[in-house]
């Protein structure tokens, strides 16, 4: 019974890749028309409720990414609280890899998947990532990424 769920799963690996590599994009572009405010130098747009808090946001990203990852992810979208609502710096990351072209199962076992997949949306062309995702019975976790370093939604904070 396992194994069927899992099999019929696997043909949305990609749509899940897809939908990780948008999350960070997705809390930044829910602030489009939100207020704008500019300070030290930098303009920021608050958030809407869905995204009010950065619990809120973290959560949003555990649903792809591992504690680390989500932990990255959250302190590059440099947020600031302002007179009690959260906003997010608004500027042009420039263009990255996100969406899926095709992947390939490098390996699979009962609790893990190493994954090749070409992504389309970078100026330099099409990326190869590898992925590490984590399974369990009811989800998936990325767990490392490749060319991490590179992208600026996944470097480490300082």
């Amino acid at each position: 019974m396992l194994k069927e769920k899992l099999v019929s799963r696997l043909p949305n690996i990609a749509l899940f890749i897809d939908q990780a590599e948008l999350a960070w994009g997705n809390i930044v572009n829910s602030a489009e028309g939100g207020r704008e405010i500019k300070i030290g130098g930098f303009i920021y747009r608050k958030l809407p409720i869905r995204f009010n808090t950065r619990l809120k946001i973290f959560d949003y990203f555990r649903r792809f990414w591992s504690i680390e990852f989500s932990r990255r992810m959250l302190c590059n979208l440099k947020t600031i609280f302002f007179k009690g609502h959260l906003y997010v710096r608004v500027g042009d990351i420039g263009a990255v890899p996100i969406k899926v072209v095709s992947f390939r199962i490098l390996t699979r076992t009962d609790r893990l998947l190493r994954i090749r997949a070409i992504l389309s949306g970078s100026d330099k062309g099409n990326t190869v990532i590898f992925y590490s995702i984590k399974r369990s019975p009811n989800n998936l976790t990325i767990i490392l990424r490749s060319k991490s370093l590179t992208d600026v939604r996944y470097r480490p904070c300082r």
